[in-house]
């Protein structure tokens, strides 16, 4: 299979696309009413330029390139002090804005095809994806634990490899294997069961999206699960009868969506399959009107967008010939994939719920801290950069924080618990769960 996933070197023209402005350390909003804040994790917690926004990792771009830059030990730990999570992207404005995350994980790629990365407490993560298929170490029987109250309630999840069905709920490796985020996937396979829908899933059979190694640069191991998946999503399609898959978690939309698409036979290989997150796809069911809320929530919330179905699904538009600027420039953004107001929209549907919004919302959102392999890679950080958006929540009035990412729900509950708040991280399944 051929794969279009860029190097370093074949980046280098549009990494000296950028001009050291600065306009990336912080996030703005002409308004009205106008906003300034800060939206680089990195940047918040070292403050100094090789590790604020894109400006100093466009720098270490450079140097691998002009090979002034030798790998230290210091030197990798400073790549990968990263949540790759596309702030400083939103705030460009230059021919380089849609390569900077690209640009990002290249450098890290090189590091790991030069047998200097990732950082030695992310190695487990590569260990474990070739031992288990998954970045947690669990062993493939562990994946089906989270169905045992459905088996107990004699209302079983279907097996999609015994049992065809139209719909496949992919769960991915956080909802399976973190035992704190596991009431994830039994929410939506709940909601599902209400509602009354056809599905079924891979269960021991599911492997990683390969999100995490991707993002740490290991594309090797990537193209391997990303591939494999793929496979299975036609065989399933051709052979199960499968025509949706839905994903609960960000991390998986995105990866399925954008990294998969890097590949040439993408397309052909997800002919007449349609992939969509849990809350895009519970949102058509609203607006048709075939989910209703019958409970009541009396609860104060707000809510914390996620990277990876925010950002990273911005569409750029590029001039790639010339034609109506000049050949590789930034034309303008499309937020159309973007997931932020439909779950705004379905939060607010719910009766009770007393909405409060956040100061950086949308495509100014300010990172959990957890991603781009920080959360394990530098756990510490990644829970006080967590506690800084649990706060941001509770200035708000909220008394809880909902999202729609099994790992913003990990490690924000992490940062809620370093701040010693009672402000907990709810998926939005587990409202509309417990809301029908």
């Amino acid at each position: 299979m051929k794969w279009n996933i860029p190097s370093l070197e074949e980046l280098e023209d549009v990494i000296w696309k950028c001009t050291a402005c600065g306009n990336c350390k912080t996030a703005y909003d002409f308004g009205p009413p106008p906003f300034y804040g800060e939206i680089c994790p990195a940047g918040v917690e070292y403050g100094f330029d090789g590790n604020m926004a894109s400006k100093g990792k466009i720098a270490f771009a450079r140097g691998i390139l002009d090979g002034e830059l030798e790998w230290t030990q210091d030197f990798v730990d400073a790549i990968y002090k990263c949540t790759v999570c596309g702030g400083c992207q939103n705030q460009c404005e230059l021919d380089h804005k849609p390569f900077i995350p690209e640009i990002i994980e290249a450098m890290r790629r090189k590091a790991v095809a030069d047998g200097v990365g990732p950082m030695p407490t992310q190695k487990v993560i590569a260990q474990s994806m070739r031992s288990f298929d998954n970045p947690y170490q669990g062993p493939r029987r562990v994946r089906t634990d989270w169905t045992r109250p459905f088996k107990k309630a004699k209302n079983p999840i279907k097996n999609i490899m015994k049992k065809d069905a139209p719909i496949l709920y992919y769960v991915g490796c956080t909802g399976a294997f973190n035992l704190p985020v596991r009431n994830l996937p039994v929410a939506t396979a709940s909601i599902f069961q209400k509602l009354g829908l056809d599905f079924g899933i891979l269960g021991e059979n599911e492997i990683c999206c390969g999100s995490t190694a991707m993002r740490l640069g290991d594309a090797e191991e990537f193209k391997r699960v990303a591939e494999t998946n793929l496979k299975i999503f036609k065989d399933l399609h051709d052979n199960h009868g499968v025509e949706t898959i839905i994903t609960s978690c960000a991390g998986c939309y995105r990866a399925i969506k954008k990294d998969y698409s890097l590949l040439d036979e993408y397309e052909d290989l997800l002919d007449g399959i349609q992939i969509i997150h849990t809350t895009d796809f519970l949102f058509n069911y609203f607006k048709e009107g075939k989910m209703k809320f019958t409970k009541e929530l009396p609860w104060k919330v707000t809510y914390h967008d996620p990277c990876h179905t925010g950002r990273h699904l911005i569409s750029f538009d590029i001039d790639e010939d010339g034609s109506k600027q000049w050949k590789g420039s930034y034309l303008g953004k499309s937020e159309d994939n973007c997931l932020y107001d439909i779950p705004r929209e379905m939060l607010k549907a719910i009766p009770g719920i007393d909405f409060r919004e956040m100061e950086r919302i949308g495509s100014n959102s300010y990172c959990c801290g957890g991603g781009g392999g920080v959360m394990t890679g530098y756990g510490d950080w990644a829970a006080k950069n967590a506690g800084l958006r649990i706060q941001e929540g509770l200035d708000t009035g909220a008394e809880q924080m909902i999202s729609i990412c099994p790992f913003c729900h990990y490690n924000l509950n992490e940062g809620s618990k370093r701040i010693q708040s009672n402000m907990k991280l709810y998926d939005l399944v587990e409202l509309i769960d417990m809301a029908l």
